[in-house]
């Protein structure tokens, strides 16, 4: 039988980027190519693979099976490829990662800098974003996230917890008593994040329970960075995650209170859609992110407080 692997790689691309132009765009050959692998196809099957309108494609019922045929080949040979390239010294592909907005701007571009340097033909495409995404549907590799879905067929590993800090900056310590205790809080101006604290509560933990207070403030912003750079200005009190405050804290932009008090915890996971051959550029990017956390116990904790 003749080697149709070209022909159903168009296939898979267009049901995956929705148009015969976008497939044409993403595999890098004319969108009359692209037509002419299709009709090769239905020529060989004897049958539609596709219903196509002006407006939108549909898969037959033919052309459903037949797709997931087509996208577990093209897989596998370009899995195969990629092992042989690993085995030379050479991985190459693209692997494609979402993460959270804040997470990402705070130094995935430092990872993938440093990832690159090891492994210059890896490509990147990094997506930030604070909503769950299928990842499978999507064609996402990797994704970063705090908390996981019920879904099955993804395969989680834990990079540590998130932990937040109460913050101000040293000239703010300056001119209002640093709080002792959760309730000392009410006579500060709060910076809140109203994505994760809509009704303005504020949790802790202590050897004597938990307790919780309302974030009173002037200045109520939805992005962590940002709430960041106004704690380092001095306009008031924050609770920072520890990957956001840290580098401030190490610089002496910001100091921290409330040392004996804890906030909730929340898991981080490094998440990817199982496969029966996890490809070589996927397994070295999360086994370097996975590294560069442990490598940073200050960002992340790696256990839970007793």
């Amino acid at each position: 039988m003749k080697d149709y692997l070209s022909e159903m790689r168009s296939f898979a691309a267009i049901i995956e980027q929705g148009s015969f132009t976008d497939a044409a765009r993403a595999t890098g050959v004319s969108k009359g190519l692209i037509s002419q692998h299709v009709k090769r196809l239905e020529d060989v099957l004897g049958a539609q693979l596709l219903f196509r309108s002006t407006r939108k494609l549909e898969l037959t019922e033919i052309g459903a099976t037949f797709l997931g045929y087509c996208q577990s080949i093209t897989q596998s040979a370009d899995a195969a490829f990629e092992a042989v390239e690993a085995l030379r010294g050479e991985p190459v592909g693209t692997v494609r990662i979402t993460v959270p907005v804040s997470f990402g701007e705070m130094f995935l571009h430092d990872i993938i800098v440093a990832f690159q340097q090891t492994h210059p033909r890896i490509q990147i495409e990094m997506e930030l974003e604070n909503t769950f995404r299928d990842l499978q549907s999507a064609h996402i590799d990797l994704a970063i996230r705090a908390g996981l879905t019920d879904d099955p067929d993804q395969v989680a590993i834990p990079l540590g917890q998130l932990s937040e800090l109460i913050c101000a900056s040293p000239a703010y310590w300056k001119t209002h008593p640093k709080p002792q205790t959760p309730a000392d809080l009410a006579s500060h101006n709060c910076l809140v994040n109203f994505q994760y604290y809509k009704d303005r509560k504020w949790v802790f933990f202590s050897d004597d329970g938990p307790t919780s207070i309302t974030a009173e403030g002037n200045l109520r912003l939805n992005h962590y960075p940002l709430i960041r750079n106004a704690t380092v200005q001095g306009l008031g009190v924050a609770r920072l995650p520890r990957y956001v405050a840290m580098p401030e804290i190490r610089a002496g932009r910001i100091e921290t209170a409330l040392e004996g008090y804890r906030s909730p915890l929340r898991p981080i996971y490094l998440v990817y859609p199982y496969q029966g051959n996890l490809p070589i550029k996927n397994r070295l990017m999360i086994d370097f992110i996975r590294n560069w956390f442990t490598e940073r116990p200050d960002l992340l904790e790696t256990t839970s407080p007793a």
